[in-house]
C-alpha cells in the first residue's frame, strides 16, 4: 500500500496554530482484512495534529465497531470499509451511527477495495460521510490529507457543540439565578453557577458598592464562608480586596494572579464583582462564556436588587419602619416553625387608637403621623420581649408576645401594662396628645396548628367584640366570636343576592304636626324580606352591607324605591313627603350626585317633596366635598335632615355652612327630658338654633303624651315614634294616613 519514500513524509498541518498538547486523536479502523489494519498503523504512526498524536483501534465487524462507538463517544475520526459482513455493513454502519447513536461529532471515511460498491453522492450527503476513497488510490500522503481534514472538520465541530452546550448551560445558569429572587439567595446561586461554569469548586465572594461602609460582602463560598455580610475590609486578604477595589474603579473584570475578578453593573442596581479562585486555567472560549453569563448576571443581580427592594416595600410599614401587616404575619409564621424562641407559643395582640381621626381631622396629617411613630415607639419599648411589633395600618397596631405561664391571670396584667403604655400621652410638634386603645388578643399554645394569618384574623374578631361592647378594654377570643363571625359572611352572601334579587322592601313611620296631630310626612325605614329568615330589621344587615360596600347601590335602590311609592300614593291622591337615609359612605363618594342623577332621570321626576336624612358623622375632618354634595342635593331640590343632633361631631362652625332644612333631635334627649334638666335645656337650645339657620325641627323616638306635651311647650313643631305609629309597609301607611288625616281625627 506504501512505498518507502512514502514512509518518510511526514504531515504538518497549521504551522502557525499554537501546540496544544493533550490526549491523542483517537482514529478507529473498520476493516475485516487484518492487512489493512497494519498498513494504516505503519502509514499513520509518528503523525500529529495541533501537537496532539494519533491513537489508531482497530475493529473487524460493523457490529463490532457499533459497539465499541456506543461505549466510546470520543472517536474522532472512522476509517470504515464499505463492503464486510455484507455489501451494506459499511452503509448500514454509518446510518447507525448517525441516526441510532446520535453521533453527529465523528468523522467518517470510507474506503473500498470493490469500487462498484461505491456510495451515491445523495447517500454521502445524508449521512454527512467525509470522504470516499478506493484502497488503491490511498497512499501515504493521500491517506493523511485525509486524516487532517476530517480532524481539522470534527474540531470544528466540537468546538462549535461546546459553544452550543455553553451557551445553553449559560441560559440555563441564568434562569435558575433569576428564580432566586432574594439578593442574598442570588448572589450566592452566582458563585456556584460561576464555578460551574469554570469546572472548579465554588470559591469565592460577591461584593456590592454602594453602602456607607464600602463595598460589602454579600455571598461567600469556600474559604471565605464566614464573611458573608461584612464589609470587603474585613476580609484580610489585602491582594483580593485590592483587586475587587481595583475592578470598581476600573469598572470592569480582569485576571488576577491566582482567580478571576468579574464586574457587574446593569441600569440602576448597586455595582457589584466577584472574586473566584481559579486553580485551573480559564481558556479563552470559556472566558467568552463567563463574559456572556456575567451579562445575564448583571441584568439579574439588578432584578435581585429590585425584588429587595420590594420585598422591603411590601413587609414594612414605611411610616414607622415596623413590620407591616404582611411583615408581622411573617413573623407569626416563622416564630411557629422555630417554637424554641418562645417555648410556650404565642399571644397576639391588635390595638385600635380609640378617636384617632379627631387628631387627625382637627392637628392635621404631620401630626398624626409623628404621634403614629411616637405610639410604635413606646410599644416597642414597653415590650421589649415581643416577638414582633407592627404597625398594619392606619391607627391599628400588632404585638405578638411570649405566652406567660399562667394565661388567665397574665390577661388582666397584660391589659394595665397596655393602659400604662399610654397613660403619660405623647408628646409630638409641640403638642401633647392623650391616647387611649382598645384591644384584640388570642393565644396559640404551639399545638393548634394555627397560621399567622389565622391568628391575627382571631385577634381581629376579639377587637371588633371590644370595640363594640368594651372600648378602651382588652377583649380576648373565644370561639363564638367565630362562629357569629361566620354566620355573619353567610348572611354577607344572602344579602348580596338580596340585592340582585329586590328582596329590600320600605316600611314608613309618620310625623306629625304637634300642635294639628296633621301627619306631615314620613321616614322610609328599609327592611329586608328573606326568604329564609323572614323580615329583618336594618340592625341586623346595615353594619355588613356598609362594611362590604353594599351599602352604596342599596342606597340609590332605597331612594328609587321612595320615589316609586311617592308617585303611586300621589294617584292615589295622597301627596306624602318621604324622607331618605343616606350614610356618610355614600356622601363622601365622588360620584355621590351622578348616582343621585341617574335615579331621578331613571324615574322621570324631580326632588320635589323627598328629603336626604344624613347624620354629622358625613363631616369629620371638615371634607369640603361632603358640604359640597350637600350643596348639590339642596341645589337638585332635595330637603336635608341633619339627623341624629347634638350626638356626634357638632361644630357650630360647620352647622353655618351647611344648607339643612331640617334638624333631627335625637331620641336619648327626649327619654331624658322629664327625668334630666339638662336634657330638657339642650332641646331647647337645638330649637334656638335650628331658627338661628333657619331650619325645622323634628324629635324623633317620642313614646309618651308626656314627652309630647313638654316638646309643645319647648317650640318643637314635628315629632315621630312609637306615641303616634310604627313603621308601617306602604299599603298600611296609607289607611293611617287617611285616617290621621280626616278632619274628624285633628279635632
Amino acid at each position: 500500500m506504501t512505498n518507502s519514500a512514502e514512509a518518510l513524509i511526514h504531515i504538518e498541518d497549521d504551522r502557525d496554530d499554537t501546540r496544544q498538547g493533550g490526549p491523542g486523536w483517537r482514529i478507529l479502523v473498520v476493516d475485516d482484512d487484518e492487512q489493512v489494519h497494519l498498513a494504516t498503523r505503519l502509514a499513520l504512526e509518528d503523525m500529529d495534529f495541533r501537537g496532539r498524536p494519533l491513537t489508531l483501534e482497530s475493529c473487524y465487524s460493523a457490529w463490532e465497531a457499533f459497539d465499541h462507538l456506543s461505549n466510546t463517544p470520543d472517536i474522532a475520526v472512522v476509517l470504515l470499509d464499505v463492503v464486510m459482513e455484507d455489501e451494506h455493513a459499511g452503509l448500514d454502519l454509518v446510518r447507525r451511527i448517525r441516526e441510532d447513536l446520535r453521533n453527529d461529532q465523528v468523522r467518517i471515511v470510507l474506503r473500498t477495495g470493490q469500487p462498484g460498491y461505491a456510495p451515491e453522492l445523495e447517500v454521502i450527503r445524508q449521512y454527512d460521510i467525509n470522504d470516499y476513497k478506493a484502497k488503491t488510490e490511498l497512499t501515504v500522503t493521500r491517506l493523511a490529507s485525509s486524516i487532517i481534514t476530517a480532524l481539522r472538520s470534527y474540531e470544528q465541530i466540537v468546538a462549535l457543540d461546546r459553544h452550543r452546550r455553553g451557551l445553553e448551560q449559560v441560559i440555563k445558569a441564568s434562569a435558575d439565578l433569576f428564580s432566586e429572587r432574594s439578593l442574598n439567595e442570588f448572589s450566592a446561586g452566582v458563585l456556584i453557577q460561576l464555578a460551574a461554569q469554570m469546572g472548579t469548586e465554588p470559591e469565592g465572594l460577591l461584593c456590592a458598592q454602594g453602602t456607607v461602609d464600602g463595598p460589602v460582602i454579600v455571598a461567600a463560598a469556600g474559604r471565605f464562608a464566614d464573611h458573608i455580610r461584612k464589609p470587603l475590609a474585613t476580609l484580610g486578604n489585602a491582594e483580593i480586596e485590592s483587586a475587587l477595589l481595583e475592578a470598581f474603579s476600573r469598572r470592569q473584570g480582569f485576571k488576577s494572579r491566582d482567580g478571576d475578578i468579574l464586574y457587574l453593573q446593569s441600569g440602576s442596581a448597586h455595582p457589584a464583582a466577584v472574586y473566584m479562585s481559579t486553580p485551573i486555567p480559564v481558556d479563552e472560549q470559556k472566558r467568552d462564556l463567563l463574559r456572556l453569563f456575567t451579562i445575564n448576571v448583571a441584568l439579574g443581580f439588578e432584578t435581585a436588587t429590585l425584588f429587595e427592594h420590594l420585598r422591603s416595600v411590601a413587609f414594612t410599614d414605611p411610616l414607622t419602619g415596623m413590620p407591616n401587616r404582611a411583615g408581622f404575619i411573617s413573623a407569626l409564621d416563622r416564630a411557629a416553625r422555630n417554637p424554641a424562641g418562645s417555648g410556650r407559643g404565642l399571644m397576639v395582640i391588635l390595638l385600635d387608637l380609640d378617636q384617632f381621626h379627631f387628631i387627625n381631622a382637627r392637628l392635621g396629617f404631620q401630626v398624626a403621623d409623628a404621634l403614629l411613630r411616637a405610639v410604635g415607639h413606646r410599644l416597642v419599648t414597653t415590650f421589649p420581649d415581643a416577638v414582633a411589633v407592627s404597625r398594619f395600618g392606619g391607627d391599628r397596631f400588632a404585638l405578638a408576645l411570649p405566652v406567660p405561664p399562667d394565661v388567665e391571670l397574665s390577661l388582666p396584667s397584660l391589659e394595665r401594662q397596655l393602659e400604662m403604655a399610654f397613660e403619660a400621652g405623647f408628646d409630638v410638634a409641640g403638642r401633647h396628645a392623650s391616647l387611649s386603645a382598645t384591644s384584640g388578643c388570642t393565644i396559640n399554645t404551639g399545638d393548634t396548628g394555627d397560621s399567622g394569618d389565622q391568628l391575627v384574623q382571631q385577634a381581629s374578631l376579639a377587637l371588633k367584640d371590644a370595640k363594640l361592647r368594651a372600648r378602651g378594654r382588652l377583649v380576648a377570643f373565644n370561639p363564638e366570636l367565630e362562629r357569629r363571625n361566620n354566620a355573619g359572611l353567610a348572611l354577607l352572601a344572602e344579602f348580596r343576592a338580596a340585592l340582585r334579587n329586590r328582596e329590600l322592601v320600605l316600611h314608613y313611620q309618620p310625623k306629625l304636626d304637634l300642635l294639628t296631630g296633621r301627619p306631615v310626612g314620613v321616614e322610609a325605614l328599609v327592611r329586608w324580606q328573606s326568604p329564609r329568615h323572614g323580615l329583618l330589621m336594618p340592625a341586623q344587615f346595615l353594619d355588613l352591607a356598609e362594611a362590604s360596600g353594599l351599602i352604596l347601590p342599596m342606597g340609590l335602590m332605597v331612594l328609587e324605591m321612595a320615589i316609586r311609592q311617592r308617585r303611586l300614593w300621589r294617584t292615589e291622591g295622597l301627596d306624602i313627603p318621604v324622607a331618605v337615609n343616606v350614610c356618610a359612605l355614600q356622601v363622601q363618594q365622588v360620584d355621590f350626585l351622578q348616582g343621585i342623577d341617574g335615579v331621578l332621570a331613571a324615574q322621570d321626576t324631580t326632588a320635589d317633596g323627598l328629603e336626604m336624612e344624613i347624620t354629622e358623622s358625613v363631616f369629620v375632618g371638615d371634607d369640603q366635598r361632603a358640604f359640597d354634595h350637600i350643596q348639590g342635593l339642596r341645589d337638585r331640590g332635595f330637603g336635608v335632615a341633619l339627623d341624629d343632633f347634638g350626638t356626634g361631631y357638632s361644630s357650630l362652625s360647620y352647622l353655618n355652612r351647611l344648607p339643612a332644612t331640617t334638624v333631627k333631635v335625637d331620641r336619648r334627649f327626649i327619654q331624658g327630658m322629664n327625668q334630666d334638666s339638662k336634657s330638657d335645656m339642650l332641646v331647647r337650645a337645638i330649637v334656638q338654633v335650628a331658627a338661628v339657620i333657619d331650619a325645622k325641627v323634628v324629635a324623633e323616638g317620642v313614646e309618651t303624651e308626656e314627652q309630647a306635651t313638654r316638646l309643645r311647650a319647648l317650640g318643637v313643631p314635628v315629632a315621630q315614634g312609637f306615641l303616634y305609629s310604627h313603621a308601617l309597609p306602604a299599603d298600611a301607611l296609607a289607611t293611617w294616613w287617611l285616617k290621621r288625616d280626616a278632619p274628624a281625627a285633628r279635632t
